[in-house]
């Protein structure tokens, strides 16, 4: 090395060692090597040499020395020798990692390399990496290689656009929806099926008499939403001011008894059931009139008059609703059709190990993550054809286009 320093020197018969050293640096620099194992992987072996790393490992122990405080020195004062012993193999881990990734995406970038996913350290080739040493260092990266994708869109793409009719019961229900918008609770003097209760709900004893020291809540409830039919009919014909009594466990699920109780129940399975709604208020709900207010309340001043043109509306909403869910089912088709004509093939058990490094899949094992798999290859495969297809045709979205995506 020092003999090609001084034959350098002879030739260009300049005396400047720093220019010379520079010159063999550069000449010295890292090596990138690619070695397809196939069509659809890769190794990359990356040589950095000391050329690559030193100056910036150099910088970097002078900025922290300037820092450092050393019992027996000035701040910023102390030996290098010192500090390189504390800091100089976390420095080149560092310093190196930065010139490795930077240059193995410059050379993926640089020499036009479409991979898939992220490089992963290779499992075909171990490094053997001592900071200790000062010299150069060789990684290995695996990448999966982009595979080639055929995507034709013609005639031979036959596919199903689906027309859904408007079914008038939909309709009818729909502005059924409306009047119960418009509806309100009005008092009654008797509960029927329908009827909103409030009222102070308590526990009794075996005798029906209020258990004082038991639970007790002001609440209401919806007899509606009873679903034991016989624990329904003891709510159904009452009146304000009546008692009833009822099992707490038939009448209520779990949440619900905590909320009726105010979320005093300690335990719904040791609870005792025996419980009494004393009413206080009955109303029945009242559907409301489709009439001028409604109309304008929902759909604006003026831009529906009556029950005809409502109906138009409705179906208006319902076509353009199953218009889009029959695009969507197109595309799904076309997609889905798109992927089985193409017959791409990727790097099944890279792709597995890239996905495991993702943050979204870092609780997953790889049985885990196998269930999923076959959803996650056809969105990879189906990104593929997408940028085939965009590439082929030169689509171009603007900003606005984005903007009202």
């Amino acid at each position: 090395f020092i003999f090609f320093n001084e034959y350098i020197i002879s030739i260009l018969k300049i005396k400047n060692m720093h220019f010379i050293q520079l010159l063999v640096s550069f000449i010295f620099k890292m090596e990138i090597l690619q070695n397809n194992i196939d069509e659809l992987n890769a190794t990359i072996k990356i040589t950095v040499a000391k050329a690559d790393y030193q100056d910036s490992v150099e910088a970097s122990l002078k900025n922290i020395r300037k820092k450092a405080n050393v019992r027996g020195f000035r701040p910023g004062q102390a030996p290098m020798g010192l500090i390189k012993r504390e800091y100089l193999q976390p420095v080149m881990a560092e310093e190196i990692n930065k010139v490795l990734t930077k240059s193995l995406f410059d050379y993926l970038k640089d020499n036009k390399v479409d991979y898939l996913g992220e490089p992963l350290p290779s499992l075909r080739e171990k490094a053997d990496v001592d900071f200790s040493k000062d010299s150069d260092y060789t990684f290995y990266f695996d990448i999966a290689l982009a595979p080639k994708v055929e995507a034709t869109i013609d005639s031979s793409l036959a596919l199903t656009q689906y027309v859904i009719d408007v079914d008038e019961a939909n309709v009818e229900k729909a502005m059924d929806g409306y009047r119960n918008a418009a509806g309100k609770h009005e008092p009654a003097d008797v509960s029927g099926e329908e009827s909103f209760l409030k009222g102070e709900v308590y526990q009794v004893m075996d005798d029906g008499s209020r258990n004082p020291d038991g639970l007790s809540n002001k609440t209401s409830m919806l007899i509606s939403r009873i679903e034991n039919a016989e624990q329904k009919a003891a709510f159904i014909g009452k009146k304000a001011g009546d008692e009833v009594r009822f099992n707490l466990k038939e009448v209520f699920k779990e949440a619900e008894a905590k909320s009726v109780l105010g979320n005093e129940m300690a335990d719904f399975n040791t609870i005792n059931p025996n419980f009494a709604f004393k009413i206080g208020e009955i109303t029945n709900f009242v559907k409301g009139e489709l009439n001028q207010d409604v109309y304008d309340r929902f759909f604006g001043k003026d831009k529906v008059h009556n029950e005809d043109e409502l109906k138009a509306e409705i179906r208006s909403q319902f076509e353009e609703t199953y218009s889009k869910e029959s695009d969507y089912k197109l595309m799904i088709d076309a997609k889905d059709e798109l992927i089985k004509a193409s017959a791409i093939q990727i790097p099944l058990e890279f792709m597995k190990r890239w996905l495991l490094t993702l943050e979204q899949y870092k609780d997953f094992d790889e049985a885990k993550l196998m269930e999923q798999f076959p959803s996650l290859e056809s969105d990879i495969k189906w990104n593929l054809i997408e940028n085939k297809i965009v590439k082929d045709n030169n689509i171009e979205v603007s900003e606005d286009e984005e903007l009202e995506e």
